[in-house]
């Protein structure tokens, strides 16, 4: 195979690197995507989640094929009883969970919950059967009727509920088989699922009635028929992103892939949906946490139908005609990646660079079986300073002013200098076109400032504390202004030592100030990064203010 590697027409010649990553299997493929989950900077209660449940299965699948991995093993059981630990403490009264922990339990959130603590305690870890039980309640209790169902998002929340009370059910009272009528129901009116949905309720009745196989069949039928077949493999396509349920059609395919794999192993489109799954990745793994951690229970469940670990071969690497590396693929190292690094400098800047990858024929006793995975990826830097403000979705623009002004007559004077110990005031502006779900907003401080975070009770009081507004709402009516539209949206914040992060499960359409201070602590010339704004599942939809530069003075 030939990739050819182009450089922009502007970059950092002192940074920069060409990254190839070459895996014998698909285990080895998983475990960028693994370590993305795991570094993922930020705690809520479907990143912890997500964070442990894809590497459980993991070490499931490595073990039933032989490939002891006791190290890793060590590691599960500590990332695991940390993960239960913090989701102990934010179990609601009523049972179930929500996205941090004075947020209202979400049903959706919560069978993802118990889906994790079920393959947990399948796998051998601990754990409390008594949270399980108040998990399975809270989701029995918010199961809805199908006749009140109006919509596709409601319609694949409740095969998800199906699905993992199901699991439940199987795992602890293996004669009760959950809401079998409701699903039935579901089936009947199947239409207005979306096909991952269609998936989650061919799990759910596959457990409810293995014997009678007729519904699972059609579902699967039905799937098959959908799939988007090109040259990159095979895909599912939703008609519209379900955007309180999370999902992508890199989710759904992954979704179809997991329940075909358990149900329908033999199905040619598996081995397509798993070539469109790699080559949608980026840096190894795909964009949001909920893609990866579906995507890769999709493919240890191909993994586990297929006994992929086979590989017996040999290959070589080139790059503009020159060796690069070379390696052999074995069962020592086949959940193992070579990687390479090439400096940007060292690449061609005028014509195309030539990666090529070479499969060898058997050599000596190999059997030549397996297969071989690569991935190659491009990064360049451009100063901050030069980086424009760009909208795909959402508007974000960022203004420092000095902190002490209001009221006087500077008040209204924006600032790119400032001295050592000054506070300066810093003004976020949030346009949203449309209504946004799952809201992160992430605005780096310049280097040489810290947050004042007024909630310390070592900081001292400088000022007001960090607020927000929005400004399309109706200037006659205060309470609503200051209360139904400022901290109820953002129902979390945290001021890091290098940056400030804002979150909001739901944003209607408007626009958003939002303020806090900083203050100067080092003197020099620096950079400041543009702030940015995405949805957490679909960061496509972001936006990013001006880079810029900010001097700080040493104090007089």
């Amino acid at each position: 195979r030939q990739e050819v590697i182009q450089l922009p027409r502007t970059f950092d010649p002192t940074q920069g690197e060409l990254k190839v990553k070459l895996d014998g299997s698909l285990t080895a493929v998983a475990q960028d995507a693994l370590d993305y989950l795991e570094h993922y900077p930020y705690e809520c209660v479907e990143q912890t989640v997500s964070r442990f449940l894809p590497n459980v299965v993991t070490w499931q699948v490595l073990e039933e094929m032989g490939l002891e991995r006791p190290e890793l093993r060590q590691k599960l059981a500590q990332m695991v009883g940390v993960g239960l630990q913090r989701l102990y403490a934010q179990q609601q009264y009523d049972g179930g969970w929500g996205w941090w922990t004075y947020d209202k339990s979400h049903p959706y959130l919560t069978a993802y919950v118990l889906h994790g603590m079920l393959e947990a305690h399948r796998a051998g870890f601990v754990v409390d059967e008594g949270a399980m039980d108040k998990a399975a309640g809270y989701l029995r209790e918010a199961l809805p009727s199908v006749a009140r169902i109006k919509t596709a998002s409601e319609a694949n929340r409740l095969a998800y509920q199906l699905y993992v009370l199901a699991g439940h059910a199987d795992m602890f009272d293996r004669s009760f088989r959950g809401e079998l009528g409701l699903a039935v129901r579901l089936f009947d009116g199947r239409r207005l699922l979306d096909r991952y949905g269609q998936a989650t309720l061919a799990m759910a009745l596959a457990l409810m009635e293995p014997d009678e196989p007729q519904r699972v069949r059609t579902l699967l039928d039905d799937l098959a028929g959908d799939a988007v077949l090109s040259a990159t493999g095979a895909h599912w396509e939703e008609a519209e992103p379900d955007y309180w349920n999370m999902n992508t059609d890199v989710r759904t395919t992954a979704i179809v892939l997991w329940t075909m794999a358990h149900l329908r192993s033999d199905d040619e489109l598996l081995p397509a949906a798993v070539r469109w799954l790699m080559a949608v990745r980026k840096e190894g793994h795909w964009q949001t946490t909920q893609d990866n951690a579906w995507s890769l229970l999709g493919l240890v469940a191909y993994m586990r139908a297929t006994g992929e670990l086979e590989g017996d071969f040999g290959y070589n690497v080139y790059l503009n005609g020159q060796a690069l590396a070379g390696g052999d693929v074995s069962q020592d190292n086949i959940d193992e990646s070579q990687k390479l690094e090439v400096e940007i400098a060292r690449l061609l800047a005028q014509e195309g660079n030539r990666l090529v990858i070479e499969r060898l024929a058997p050599q000596g006793d190999q059997t030549g079986e397996g297969q071989l995975y690569y991935s190659a990826d491009l990064r360049y830097y451009l100063p901050a300073d030069q980086i424009q403000a760009l909208d795909r979705g959402i508007i974000v623009a960022r203004q420092y002013s000095p902190a002490d002004t209001a009221g006087q007559e500077g008040a209204g004077l924006y600032v790119d200098t400032a001295r050592v110990g000054d506070v300066i005031k810093v003004k976020l502006t949030l346009v949203a076109p449309t209504d946004l779900h799952y809201v992160v907003v992430e605005d780096p401080l310049p280097a040489g400032f810290e947050g004042v975070d007024l909630s310390l009770k070592t900081t001292s009081v400088v000022g007001e504390q960090p607020s927000l507004r929005n400004l399309t709402a109706d200037e006659q009516d205060r309470w609503f202004r200051w209360y139904g539209w400022g901290w109820w949206w953002f129902s979390h914040s945290e001021m890091r030592d290098e940056k400030v992060v804002l979150f909001a499960e739901y944003l209607p359409r408007g626009t958003y100030e939002y303020t806090y201070l900083m203050r100067a602590g080092i003197p020099g010339d620096f950079y400041t990064m543009p702030t940015t704004a995405y949805e957490m599942y679909f960061p496509e939809v972001f936006g990013r203010s001006d880079g810029g530069k900010f001097t700080v003075q040493p104090a007089d």
